[in-house]
């Protein structure tokens, strides 16, 4: 072989000596980075391992215990003998099913949220209890008003219209009299008060009087302006009064016998009762209203014996003997009385009287259906979901009552709905509600009940109270089987696969390391042939 050719060579070799070098130090690292993956491959195991589900345990009706996911659903969803749970985000609003918010937005109150729930008898068959009806105020005070505005324009037989042309008004004593007395002669009417003693006192006017009884007896009117008594003038003594306290020292009674005992009088101070037993026709008016006032002073009170104030209630035989006393010994010498048209009253009085408002035929009871509530325990169950969406209140929060008022509640101290609607992918899904928990971003509250023996309203005796959701008793943890299983199979198949990789590799390490001592033995071979050529040159040519 020529020098040249073996220098070729020597090159050639040393060429593919540097290849499989390389080729060796990349598979040698390809080994080391197997490790990295056993590494990872054991430590996903391990996670597996110490990973968790959390469950909810319930009983059913049987008393047989329940365990199942722990999810959206099975903490807010009704079961028999089974904590109830509410899931809480960070703004206090409690996360409802769709379901639930559905209902609830179509419930004006809490009945009809229960009645979604088939927790309430039928319609009709519930108890049928007497109530009062809110309708009666309303519609008996409108009819009190228009009553009071149609009493108000009844029509009075002594008013002017009335008047006969030519009857003398002025001149008319026992006119004048009405007149200048006309509030006491109103309260004694309408309100049966003793007022009408102030009446007589005013007739017979200040000073000393004499009864006629055996042994008469004396006693005295004070003319004391601003203060009431049964002795104690307090109109003003005009000179029309002081004709009329005159007229009746020689005026006699009229000793009218009344059949029956009593007649009913229409007066221009109001309809009153007349009676008593007749008069003495030789008796004086003035004598007879001397007499009166001391058989009946000792009925006078005040309603408020600290104040200036009206007499108190009167008794009714008194009054009746005021009213023959002024209906009949007062009025019956009263020659210059009015006259008036008693036909044109009488028409007038008819046609007011045909327009009286009709009594209202509103009852103040009225019978109202109770709808009881059927299962006892889902009932409760929902009645303590509406308080936690809605508030205190039975009517739906945000509405406007019977009386006008916007129903409050609802809202957080925020100022957002108390509830949210949680999507059913995510009420049914474990995973969601695990990291949820385990991160924060929710938290619980459990129905306590103030007496657990008693039954709640769902309002007083029960509250929602916010807990720890790792101290509920009724909510567990247990091994991932699943997950350890799955991350099992994983492992011992990322092993059997670095293995056989790594046998790949050793393989290929011994053909390079065989390939590597041939061109090596060949290399050296070549070497020495170029280095004997070249030393034989040197001495041919030395």
């Amino acid at each position: 072989m020529g020098l040249s050719a073996s220098q070729a060579r020597l090159l050639s070799i040393t060429s593919r000596l540097s290849d499989n070098e390389l080729r060796s130090q990349t598979i040698t690292t390809a080994k080391m980075s197997l490790s990295s993956r056993t590494q990872e491959a054991s430590a996903a195991y391990m996670d597996a391992l110490s990973s968790t589900n959390l469950l909810f345990t319930t009983y059913d009706g049987e008393g047989n215990k329940v365990t199942e996911k722990l999810t959206g659903t099975s903490l807010s969803q009704y079961g028999p003998l089974k904590n109830q749970y509410g899931i809480i985000n960070n703004n206090n609003q409690i996360l409802v099913s769709e379901l639930d918010a559905t209902n609830y937005e179509n419930s004006a109150n809490m009945e009809e949220f229960l009645d979604k729930y088939g927790v309430l008898t039928p319609e009709g068959e519930g108890e049928f209890v007497q109530v009062v009806n809110p309708n009666y105020e309303v519609v008996w005070g409108e009819y009190e008003t228009a009553y009071d505005d149609w009493k108000a324009k009844e029509p009075n037989k002594y008013d002017e219209i009335y008047l006969i042309p030519g009857s003398d008004v002025e001149n008319s004593l026992y006119q004048q009299f009405l007149d200048t007395t006309a509030g006491c002669f109103g309260l004694a009417a309408n309100s049966h008060t003793c007022c009408y003693m102030h009446v007589l006192v005013d007739l017979i006017g200040p000073g000393e009087h004499t009864t006629s009884s055996d042994p008469p007896v004396t006693f005295e009117v004070y003319p004391d302006i601003g203060t009431w008594d049964w002795n104690k003038t307090d109109h003003t003594r005009n000179e029309a009064m002081e004709e009329i306290t005159k007229a009746i020292h020689d005026a006699k009674c009229s000793g009218d016998v009344i059949e029956g005992g009593t007649e009913t009088v229409e007066t221009s101070y109001g309809t009153v009762t007349v009676g008593g037993p007749p008069s003495d026709p030789e008796m004086s008016v003035y004598q007879r209203a001397v007499d009166l006032l001391w058989e009946v002073h000792n009925e006078y009170c005040l309603l408020d014996p600290d104040e200036t104030s009206t007499g108190g209630p009167a008794t009714q035989e008194s009054l009746q003997k005021f009213f023959y006393f002024v209906e009949h010994d007062l009025k019956q010498f009263d020659v210059s009385a009015p006259k008036y048209d008693e036909d044109a009253w009488q028409e007038d009085y008819e046609e007011w009287l045909a327009q009286e408002p009709p009594v209202p035929d509103e009852p103040y009871y009225i019978e109202e259906e109770v709808r009881k509530i059927v299962d006892k325990d889902k009932g409760q169950w929902y009645i303590n979901l509406w308080h936690r969406m809605n508030g205190e209140s039975d009517v739906k929060a945000g509405t406007v009552d019977e009386e006008g008022n916007v129903v409050g509640g609802g809202k957080t101290e925020s100022g957002l709905p108390m509830y949210k609607v949680l999507e059913d992918g995510l009420m049914n899904n474990s995973e969601w509600l695990q990291d949820a928990l385990n991160n924060g971003t929710i938290t619980l509250e459990r129905v306590d009940f103030t007496d657990p023996t008693e039954e709640g309203t769902g309002l007083a005796d029960c509250t929602w109270t916010s807990i720890i959701w790792t101290s509920a008793v009724d909510i567990t943890e247990e091994e991932n089987e699943a997950a350890v299983a799955a991350a099992e199979v994983k492992y011992e198949q990322a092993l059997r696969d670095i293995e056989a990789k790594d046998k790949q590799y050793d393989n290929q390490l011994k053909i390079l390391d065989t390939e590597h001592n041939a061109l090596q033995t060949e290399y050296d071979s070549v070497k020495g042939v170029i280095e004997k050529t070249i030393e034989r040159n040197l001495k041919l040519y030395s």
